[in-house]
């Protein structure tokens, strides 16, 4: 685990120093870490994370090369595992050319979701919290997508950077990333209503009364997924039973009360009440906390489908990465808000890599 805490301290140094740097040298950091998150991601063994030999391998192996696609593209298209169509045709066409595959494919993912995530990140930050959220993105988001839901994390980078769109109300630009995001991993298209969200404000009473409310729901198994399985609603009950009979079986099962959602609702509402001392350093603060908030209740409201909760609360929770380090500006003095930050940031990389074990030891594809 040391090249983990070791890049995690490299990026606390840059978020202590990068607000003093001059422009040569912002840009010039902002690159190094590109290149060396790139490298991480890119060229990890294939036992880093858990999704790279029993997943994805089995997605490569069912997939046929790139000469069947060309003969039959019919056949083709009826012959795919699950991922989308742009992953599937990605590895049908690096068939072609290698045996090894998967590895490639860690290349090009990599090679696109660190710079659109770090690209998002900048647009929505200034210089005090970029270097901050980059560490809260590594700490996170970056161990969980990049380091292993390669798909899901291209996706969500796209996703970060059309934020901006919906605070300057350019619906065309953000129903066509959005749609290209969808491509490569089709759950994206359930961001396309949150263009109508309102970035100006927020009516919080409603928003933490509706948060509550479904917690309160979730907890006595009065949610919308146990209604479907009590009261057998046609079609949906059976794939439901199918689905909660494995998930049984997995014995994979949702703490309703884990830290990092405790974490989420905590600084929500502690930014809320700090929120005049925030605002002017960050435009968009009412729409990530409306993203934040909305994490939070899809989480609770797909509980008991533990995939959907978890994927839409990170997908949707990639605005933490830009309101976390926002409590900088909620606590005085300036050393004590940035103990705060880097603490939380810290907390989160060490709870990931030793009590979630998203990663086992960091070693390079090359050692195979």
């Amino acid at each position: 685990m040391f090249i983990y805490i070791f890049i995690a301290f490299l990026l606390t140094l840059l978020a202590l120093s990068f607000p003093k740097m001059n422009e040569k040298s912002k840009n010039l950091s902002v690159c190094l870490t590109a290149i060396v998150l790139f490298v991480i991601a890119a060229f990890r063994g294939k036992y880093v994370d858990h999704d790279y030999v029993w997943a994805y391998g089995y997605f490569i192996k069912n997939i046929p090369d790139a000469a069947f696609m060309f003969r039959d593209f019919s056949g083709f298209l009826n012959h795919l595992p699950p991922p989308e169509l742009s992953f599937c045709v990605l590895v049908s066409l690096i068939k072609g050319v290698t045996a090894c595959v998967m590895p490639v494919v860690a290349v090009v993912y990599a090679f696109f979701a660190v710079p659109t995530k770090i690209n998002g990140i900048r647009r929505l930050t200034n210089d005090d919290m970029f270097a901050f959220a980059l560490l809260f993105y590594f700490s996170n988001l970056f161990l969980l997508h990049e380091m292993t839901q390669i798909r899901a994390g291209l996706a969500t980078g796209i996703f970060l950077y059309a934020i901006p769109a919906i605070y300057q109300r350019k619906p065309v630009k953000f129903v066509c990333l959005i749609i290209f995001a969808s491509l490569i991993h089709r759950s994206t298209m359930v961001a396309l209503p949150l263009y109508f969200l309102n970035g100006k404000g927020i009516n919080f009473k409603l928003w933490l009364g509706c948060t509550v409310a479904i917690l309160v729901l979730a907890v006595i198994h009065y949610d919308v997924v146990s209604f479907v399985l009590d009261y057998d609603v046609p079609i949906l009950h059976h794939k439901l039973v199918i689905y909660t009979a494995t998930q049984n079986w997995l014995k994979f099962n949702v703490n309703l009360f884990n830290s990092f959602i405790l974490l989420q609702l905590f600084v929500s509402v502690f930014l809320y009440w700090k929120r005049d001392l925030i605002i002017p350093h960050c435009s968009y603060f009412y729409l990530l906390l409306k993203l934040n908030l909305l994490s939070i209740i899809v989480f609770y409201f797909f509980s008991r489908i533990p995939v959907f909760a978890f994927r839409l609360n990170d997908f949707l929770g990639c605005s933490t990465i830009i309101l976390y380090p926002l409590v900088y500006y909620a606590i005085k003095p300036r050393a004590v808000a940035q103990l705060v930050v880097l603490c939380m940031a810290w907390s989160i990389l060490l709870i990931n890599l030793f009590h979630n074990k998203l990663l086992n030891g960091y070693y390079m594809i090359f050692f195979d």
